[in-house]
């Protein structure tokens, strides 16, 4: 398959917007980006998506267990093990009574309300299922628009008259999929081709006001204030971000580094954390700066972020070359 430079552009925005919204961000602006965030990596997802490349769903779901499960399930047990022998004794967590055990079964039945190790990874298993159910309801169908819609009214009522949390993030999936199909129909329809200013600024001002009057929203918790404006908030995200890197894609067209960082996002995703604790282990123990420093700072986490992206990058590369299965790819 070949790349598509904006999505590449898209992948390394999106998961630099990860790392910063995990940090003590200013309120309003982690608001704003929790906003869209995780709606435009399910459109993203979407948008990749291919029938054609994919024609038996046996093979699909094989590829696909080891492109996203195997990763899960990696990730859980090394992130598990420092949160257990360090984690939990240092830091946010020190001196809190968090059963050993409790991370384990969460992990197990996919609940990434209760990943106290490592919460970023619920998201590999929600694309999973996401991109089953699209596999098995979609597969023929030639008018989505339906599919969307009725998505958009079955994730309502499971949101509105449903207050129990389903394993392997479900309840999620269900309005994941709204972004997701989405994302597969702009593909179809090839809307994304050349960016558009006008577009930029109106939804930027559409996320800004959704941001403002919805308040914080968490996609792992199924939690989205009011429904239809996350929704708006999400779509509006998705056409900001989307234009915004097809700006950067004619503007400075492929970049090494950029692809480099995109085709690993899931390593950064699921080990940034850890790089969060050495950082702020080096702050305190050797620098001796207080942590109150990053609260709410805007610049200052901006410039944490960007460290613990770089601190990832040893670990792409280890984790590349010498033990691939981590991230469900072969040795070669």
């Amino acid at each position: 398959m070949n790349r598509i430079g904006w999505i590449d552009y898209g992948k390394v925005i999106g998961i630099y917007l990860v790392v910063l919204a995990h940090t003590n961000l200013f309120i309003p602006l982690k608001d704003g980006i929790y906003t869209f965030l995780m709606p435009v990596f399910f459109f993203i997802s979407g948008y990749l998506f291919s029938f054609s490349r994919n024609p038996s769903y046996k093979d699909f779901t094989k590829k696909r267990f080891r492109q996203l499960i195997v990763p899960y399930i990696w990730i859980n047990i090394i992130t598990y093990l420092f949160w257990l022998i360090l984690g939990r004794h240092f830091g946010d967590d020190a001196g809190g009574n968090i059963p050993w055990y409790d991370p384990l079964i969460s992990a197990l039945f996919g609940n990434g309300t209760k990943l106290v190790h490592d919460i970023p990874i619920w998201f590999l298993v929600c694309l999973f299922i996401v991109e089953n159910l699209f596999y098995l309801l979609f597969k023929g169908i030639k008018r989505f628009w339906i599919g969307l819609a009725l998505f958009i009214i079955i994730a309502y009522l499971n949101y509105t008259f449903n207050p129990y949390l389903l394993p392997y993030s479900f309840n999620t999936a269900i309005v994941a999929m709204i972004f997701y199909i989405f994302g597969y129909m702009m593909k179809e329809k090839q809307f994304f081709r050349k960016f558009n200013l006008l577009y930029i600024v109106m939804a930027l001002g559409i996320v800004i006001l959704v941001s403002t009057m919805n308040g914080r929203v968490a996609m792992y918790k199924n939690y989205y204030n009011n429904y239809f404006l996350f929704l708006l908030g999400g779509l509006a995200g998705i056409i900001f971000i989307a234009n915004i890197c097809l700006y950067l894609s004619s503007w400075f067209g492929d970049i090494h580094w950029i692809k480099y960082l995109a085709k690993n996002t899931i390593i950064i995703s699921g080990f940034h954390l850890m790089t969060f604790s050495f950082i702020k282990g080096v702050m305190v123990y050797v620098l001796c700066i207080p942590l109150t420093v990053l609260e709410e700072k805007v610049g200052v986490n901006i410039l944490f972020s960007i460290v613990s992206m770089v601190l990832c990058i040893p670990l792409i590369f280890i984790i590349n070359k010498y033990c691939p299965f981590i991230v469900g790819r072969r040795i070669k």
